[in-house]
Parts: structure tokens; sequence; C-alpha cells
């Protein structure tokens, strides 16, 4: 029977889960090797490797990396001649609204590295200024006089009519075999010069850092099949994502969001905020019965026009070290002390305090059952690195590693108000499903803190992204800028509209190599004169007639969100946005686990542990601990307590209940249920 391997490359651990032939789940987690990442994996694979066919999906920060520590190619920039400055000009955004010397960032691209190419078309895709060969010819030997490895090609108006980004790339990659050239409207055909730019830049900037990757991976590995798990919850092939790594900006988190929608809709919730603390950093992502996608996807401060699962990242992981700001106040993040040499109770050599250390000093961590009791942690070093900066910030051991907590708590707690109340959505209304390595640690108070009354931590959640990318689907995003006038008794909107259907239809078709497929259909509205668009679902079929414009539906997300709506005034279809899906399912859904078997003969003494004390925000109670693995199905508890498992530690704080359901722990605010 076939093997499946879902891998997650993460800072500080490569998470590896393979569903066996008969449905039954292993899990191994081992360190990452940030040096060559493949190594982690290669070695993960073959630990849990039987014989037969062997199928890996794989989420990669291989190209996250690359971007965010400036390890790209040397990349060069062409452009509509007079245009040579877009990156650097980029838009009149100002990162920090009080700075009164603004820093913008640096571009991927330099301004010497970028070239202008004579030629012009119009907004309505007239060609105003063709391209002649001798210009062709001049640029192909500056980007070779120039040593550049790679070469991101942004016409202006490329999106309406990208022939003559098309010539441009045809050229320089008849002329410069072994550069990696990348046209922008082979990525999206969507509006917005500076972004499309961004985006084609960070595509060709990391392009040959991704391609050497994956093909030497994918030689290591010799399996029947290597996917790659993109940024929108969709597989890519190897040959796709070589070509178009941007499309990998958020591969591994935007796994556990597919995870952990799986895990809630097993459960019976559809409204869920996500939770991803891990070694480095936290992801946090609501799902208002769905996948939700980012309206400005960005990583690094680089806008990108692709299609990404909407998820909010702060620095503030498990690993996140904390230390005095020139201030003398306590800080937490966004620096991480990694895989290498990680946290100083993994005795890897570390000597400052982080946040997994304040855990560890405080009982929350049991030292002989991190990693299922594979991995030792060295409480003394924990004890030393924080003693050390409870000393500089002239605080008691206990008080500063209590601080330690509050502080990443307060980060995490304003990334999800990020994601929730500054747009429109109260998360009372929500069940924060929390997982990563570190996520059980931090839910309850989260929660708490939040007003949010229901924590769901699924199995396995130190793995849940990888487990996640077992259930990604076989889909293709696709959108398309329109630009159109809508009014009252115009079919000529209508008329654009079915065209632009019919041609993302066919290439959805031709991507996914079939025709029965399944579509979902969002509709980007604005009025005239507003610079955004607001994205609005209907149901549609390639055999339904062309769709009516929801006006009524758009409204009344415009006074959701902004507490006002303009009668009479023009609207104006912005862009199209069209997922096509191999499976009959509505795209983006997965598919839940066999149940397992009923354990409620197991009895709940089997799984009392030693009592511990440990810290909380109450202070120091004492508790039992529990093993999760010997937890019945049904079973409840009252808080506090501690539950282990091989990839992560659940602390029930008091005053909340647990229950067991399918698998699954549920814990509950005022819950009063069982022994604890």
């Amino acid at each position: 029977m076939a093997q499946k391997f879902g891998v997650d490359t993460g800072g500080t651990f490569t998470d590896v889960v393979v569903r066996e032939g008969d449905g039954s789940v292993r899990v191994h987690k081992l360190l990452s090797t940030p040096d060559d990442p493949g190594r982690a994996i290669v070695d993960g694979v073959s630990e849990l490797r039987r014989a037969g066919e062997v199928e890996v999906v794989h989420g990669t920060t291989v190209a996250t990396n690359a971007l965010l520590e400036r390890r790209g190619a040397r990349t060069a920039l062409v452009t509509t001649a007079g245009f040579e400055d877009l990156l650097s000009l980029g838009r009149q955004n100002r990162p920090d609204l009080y700075a009164l010397e603004v820093r913008k960032p640096r571009p991927v691209i330099a301004p010497e590295d970028c070239f202008g190419v004579a030629e012009r078309i119009s907004v309505t895709g007239d060609v105003r200024q063709p391209i002649h060969s001798p210009a062709l010819a001049e640029l192909a030997a500056a980007v070779r006089a120039g040593g550049y490895e790679a070469v991101a090609v942004v016409l202006l108006h490329a999106w309406v009519n990208p022939a003559h980004e098309h010539a441009v790339r045809d050229a320089l990659r008849s002329a410069l075999p072994g550069v990696f050239v990348c046209a922008s409207s082979d990525i999206t055909r969507e509006f917005r010069e500076y972004e499309r730019a961004s985006t084609a830049a960070v595509n060709a900037y990391v392009g040959p850092v991704m391609s050497r990757y994956l093909h030497k991976l994918e030689d290591c590995l010799q399996v029947a099949s290597l996917e790659i798990f993109e940024s929108s919850g969709a597989l890519g092939s190897v040959e796709r994502v070589a070509s178009f790594p941007v499309h990998t900006a958020l591969s591994g988190p935007a796994g556990g969001v597919v995870g952990a929608l799986e895990c809630a809709r097993s459960l019976g919730y559809e409204k869920i905020i996500t939770f991803d603390m891990g070694g480095t950093s936290s992801d946090v992502s609501l799902c208002d019965g769905s996948l939700t996608m980012s309206e400005q996807p960005a990583i690094g401060q680089a806008p990108l026009l692709v299609p990404m699962l909407d998820i909010h990242t702060v620095g503030a992981g498990g690993g996140s070290i904390a230390a005095r700001d020139l201030g003398g106040a306590l800080e937490v993040g966004p620096m991480s002390a990694g895989a290498s040499p990680g946290p100083a109770c993994y005795g890897r050599g570390g000597h400052v305090a982080t946040v997994t250390d304040a855990h560890a000093v405080l009982g929350r961590l049991l030292p002989d059952r991190f990693l299922g009791g594979q991995m030792s942690l060295d409480v003394s070093a924990a004890t030393s690195a924080v003693k050390t900066l409870a000393d500089e910030l002239e605080l008691e051991l206990g008080a500063c590693a209590r601080g330690i907590l509050r502080v990443a708590d307060a980060a995490m707690i304003r990334a999800i108000k990020v994601i929730s109340l500054e747009r429109g959505h109260d998360p009372r209304d929500f069940s924060l499903l929390s997982f990563g390595g570190a996520g059980g640690l931090h839910a309850c108070r989260l929660a708490e803190a939040l007003g949010m009354s229901r924590v769901i931590i699924p199995r396995y959640p130190g793995l849940l992204s990888a487990y996640g990318m077992l259930h990604a689907a076989r889909e293709r995003h696709l959108a398309r800028t329109i630009m159109k006038v809508w009014e009252p008794g115009d079919e000529g909107v209508r008329a654009v509209l079915a065209a632009a259907l019919a041609e993302l239809v066919t290439q959805a078709e031709d991507e996914l190599g079939a025709t029965e497929l399944a579509y979902s259909l969002e509709l980007g509205l604005r009025y005239v004169g507003q610079s955004f668009a607001l994205r609005v679902g209907i149901d549609w079929s390639p055999g339904d007639a062309t769709p009516a414009l929801p006006l009524a539906m758009f409204e009344e997300k415009h006074r959701r969100l902004y507490g006002w709506v303009v009668e009479g005034r023009a609207i104006e279809l912005e862009t199209i946005r069209l997922v096509a899906s191999l499976d009959d399912s509505v795209p983006g859904t997965v598919v839940p686990d066999p149940v397992e078997p009923d354990l409620s003969e197991v009895g709940l003494d089997g799984a009392l542990g030693e009592r511990v004390l440990f810290g909380s925000a109450a202070g120091d109670v004492d508790a039992f601990v529990y093993e999760r693995a010997e937890l019945p199905e049904g079973c409840t508890l009252r808080g506090p307590c501690l539950i282990t498992e091989y990839s992560g530690t659940t602390v029930v704080e008091p005053g909340w209940g647990l229950r067991v359901q399918r698998g699954h722990l549920v814990l509950e605010q005022g819950g009063e249920h069982g022994r604890g």
C-alpha cells in the first residue's frame, strides 16, 4: 500500500506525518538542518519509510528564508523605459506612522540592476510603441555583461496585454540559456504596477535558489511523487514551483490552517481562529466557515499578487529571545534562538532566556517528557538564563519568567485582534484552535484575554501543519482584472465578465489536466473612485448564465466593514477570482479522517501521573499530569492540569474544563468536568 507523507520544515523542527495505506497515521519530529533543509527531510522520511510506493507533500520555507535573509540570486529587472525606478518608488504608505525619519525597506533588486526597454502598451491593451529586435539584443548583452542569474520582466499594462512581456522573456531565454527569466504576466494578470513588479522581482530573486533545492531534494528522496504545498493551500508540482516559487511564500503556515479547519469541521465547528505557535514565530488566521484568502498579501514588506491564505505572523515563538530593551523594559522577540543552539533548556549551548525557558522555569514543561521523552530539558540551564535577565531587570526569578510569558501573550493577542476585530469580526464568536509545539502552553491565557470560551487542541498539535498537507486540494487560484463600471441595464460588463470567465476556465482545465472541475467565484467590487475593492463570493459554474453583479451583498459587506454605503453611486467591477478544484467538494474543503476506535473502556486511573507545581496567571498551582495517549474518548477533566504528549504540552488553566472528542481536546472556560 502507498504511503503519503506530509513534511513541514520549520525554523526549529522538521515535522513528518505519514498516512499508511490502511488510514493509520505515524508522526516524527527532528531538529531542522538550516544549512541544508533537505537533509532533515530525507532523514525524517527514511525513518518512517516502508517498502512500496511513497508520495510526499512538502511545505517549504526555502523561498521565504532566501527573501527575508537576502540570500537570493543576483537579479535584474526589465521595465518599460522610463519606469526603471518602479521598485524604489513603491507606494506612499508609511511603514511607521509616527517615525520622523522613515526608512523604506530595501527592494530585492537595486536601482542599478534595473533596465528599461523602449515599448509601450496602453491601458486598453493597444500597442502604442512596438519592440524592435535591436533593443532586445542590446538588453540581452547588458544582462550577460552584468553576470545576472535571474531576470524579472515587468512591462507597463502587461496585465491586459502580455505580448511585449512574452517577447522580452522569450528573447532573453534564447540568448541567455541557464538564466532564470520570468514575466509578471505569467504569474498574475492583475493590475497595480508596483505590486506586480514586486511579485515578479521576488519570484526571480528566489527562483534559482528554489529550483536547485527542489531538484536536489527530488533526486535525494527518490519517491513516486513529490508535490509542494503552496501558500493558497493547493498542491503544485516541482516543475511549477521551480518556475513560480513565489507561490510558496507562506507554504508551511498555510498547512496548519488547512489542518485546523479540517479538525474543527470534524467536531462540528466552522468559525475558528487558528493559533500556530512554533519555535520562531506565531501565525494566526481566521476561518469563518472556509479558508480566508489575504486581500493584500506581503512577505517581509514586499507586496505579492499571488493567492495566499490570510495569515498574520508575529515574532513570538517558543525560541523567541527575551531581553532588556534600550528603555530598560522587558521585550520578547523578534530574534529567535532557532534550532541551533535553541533555547537554553535544550542543552545545545544556548545561554539567553527564551519563552520556552520561561515555561521550563515555571514548571509548565516537564523535563523528562519533552518530545515524548526522546529529548530531556536542562532546567538548570534555563534557570541560569532567566536568572541573568532577571538580575538585569532587578526582578525575582519567577516574576521575570511570568513577565516573559505576559509580554509574549500581548504580542499574540495583538495579532489575533488584527485578523478579527480590525476586520469586523468579534473573537468571542469563534473557537481558538491552537497548535504548534508551544501553542497549548498559551491557548487558555489568550482565549481568556480575548473573551473566547472555547479552545481546541487537535491531535498531533506540534505537527498539524504537516498533517494539513495531507489534505491539500489539487486546485488553481486564477485572477483577471476587468476594470469596468457597471450601470443599471448595461450588458457590456456582463459580456466582458463572460469572456474573462471562459478564458479562466480554459486555463484551469489546461493546468489541472481535467474538465470536470468544481468552481468558486469571487468578484472584486468597489465604488467608482475608491482605491480598493471588496471581494464578494457568488455561486457559479460554467454551465450557468453569466452571473449578475451581487450589488446588495457588496453593500452589506461595505456597511459591515466601514459603517456606510452610498445609494445610487456607480459600482466598478475590478477583478474576478476563480478557484478551480479537482475535488467535487467546495474548493478548499478537506475530508475528515475516519473516527478512531472508542477507548471509553480504558480507565482514567491509568492516565494519572504525578502532581506538579506550575506557574499560572493566578500564581503557583498544584495539578495532576496526564498522558494524552491514555485519555479515553469522551473523558472529562477540569483544570488546573498538564496534558503531555509527543508533539506538545497543553496547560489547562484554573477555571477551564476539558473533554476528549474524536481524539481532539476541547477546552471550555468554566467547565467543571471530571477529575483534576
